[in-house]
């Protein structure tokens, strides 16, 4: 997250329904192109506008404009919205790769892989054996535009399914939860979970516990200083930008 091609957000609609929207489809785009990067490109921002056109480069991030039918969009269904906002990503994604002769293929599967996915994100981690080889456990991931629930999800050593567990709920974004996803492993025979460096957080769910855990070890850090980190990857509602600025400063 960060060093590759991780975002086409679509700005102007002023509607919190439609940034969750966004923010699900784009998520699904983005993971769909199996980690391609688009030559100096880390992200797209597009204003809604009269017209498609792609703008300029303000560092690694590519500018655009796209047509949008605000009304259209307001009397569609839930579903019909999803397909609108992946036509119009989809759409200007195409016009830059053709302007900047970017694989255009890698789009065009992406596209069709979202359209199969019914624009359900769900994505599981590697699985990976207890010590004792009688289980697997993995981190599942799911997302819907506002949020991201974290899971660890058990099986017996021949992958039957066993049960999953709820570690967090984090933010849409990946910036807020991607080291700790991908610093998972087993702590013992019977307990998963994901860590942060040198283990001073550990989320975990055990095989024998209905409820996750969450063990703060001072090291390079205070337990001040891991409790605040651990507030601001935690999700919350935020009724307005007052509220978010009160918890942004704790």
């Amino acid at each position: 997250m960060g060093y590759g091609f991780y975002d086409i957000t679509l700005y102007g609609f002023g509607n919190k329904d439609f940034a969750y929207r966004n923010n699900l489809v784009s998520s699904l785009y983005i993971d769909f192109l199996d980690g391609y990067k688009p030559k100096g490109t880390t992200r797209m921002s597009v204003d809604i506008g009269d017209e498609d056109r792609i703008n300029s480069y303000f560092g690694s991030i590519l500018s655009a404009e796209v047509a949008f039918n605000k009304e259209r969009y307001s009397l569609s269904s839930p579903e019909d919205q999803n397909k609108i906002i992946l036509d119009t990503i989809h759409r200007i994604a195409i016009l830059s790769a053709e302007k900047h002769e970017w694989d255009k293929t890698i789009f065009q599967l992406a596209y069709k892989r979202v359209i199969e996915s019914e624009f359900i994100y769900k994505k599981e981690l590697k699985k990976k054996l207890s010590k004792d080889r009688k289980y697997r456990a993995s981190i599942f991931l799911e997302k819907n535009g506002e949020f991201a629930t974290i899971s660890v999800n058990f099986y017996n050593a021949n992958n039957n399914f066993l049960k999953s567990v709820e570690l967090l709920r984090s933010f849409d974004d990946e910036w807020f939860y991607g080291r700790l996803i991908s610093n998972n492993k087993w702590f013992d025979n019977l307990q998963f979970g994901m860590h942060s460096k040198n283990n001073e957080i550990i989320i975990q769910a055990s095989v024998d516990r209905a409820e996750s855990e969450t063990i703060i070890s001072p090291v390079n850090k205070t337990k001040e200083e891991l409790e605040k980190f651990l507030r601001r990857i935690t999700y919350l509602e935020f009724s307005n930008e007052d509220d978010f600025k009160k918890w942004y400063d704790l």
